[in-house]
């Protein structure tokens, strides 16, 4: 005896088959296709760059070295003094003459000025 779930199974396949639409309208009718089309633009939008982000930003921590001009999180215009590649603590120079030296944690640091852009700025400010 053949059950009712398995005949109504195979009257949906029947259905199925005998579906002569286009693909392009089957596809468009799928229930999945809104949340799916959602979830693939947050990606694009929010969680690749993001990722991008986060991994330049590990870069240019990485990448610090001693007589690095950097600007910590706070606003604080300083130079490398140590900068040991296994750990997280960076010593910099506050003042010109280098007395005033000061621990901080590598995530602290929020950019990394270069040559160029300190000689550019030494620059105006002697031509004022």
């Amino acid at each position: 005896m053949v059950k009712p779930a398995l005949i109504s199974f195979l009257f949906c396949l029947a259905q199925a088959a005998a579906d002569d639409r286009p693909f392009a309208v089957r596809f468009f009718d799928n229930p999945l296709l809104l949340p799916v089309g959602l979830l693939a633009i947050f990606y694009v939008t929010f969680w690749a760059p993001e990722r991008r982000r986060k991994a330049e930003e590990a870069r240019l921590l990485a990448s610090i070295q001693k007589n690095d001009r950097v600007i910590t999180a706070g606003g604080i215009h300083a130079v490398v003094v140590a900068a040991a590649p296994d750990s997280d603590v960076v010593t910099i120079k506050i003042d010109e003459n280098g007395s005033t030296r000061v621990k901080i944690n590598r995530s602290a640091i929020s950019s990394v000025v270069s040559a160029s852009q300190s000689k550019a700025k030494s620059d105006g400010e002697s031509s004022d």
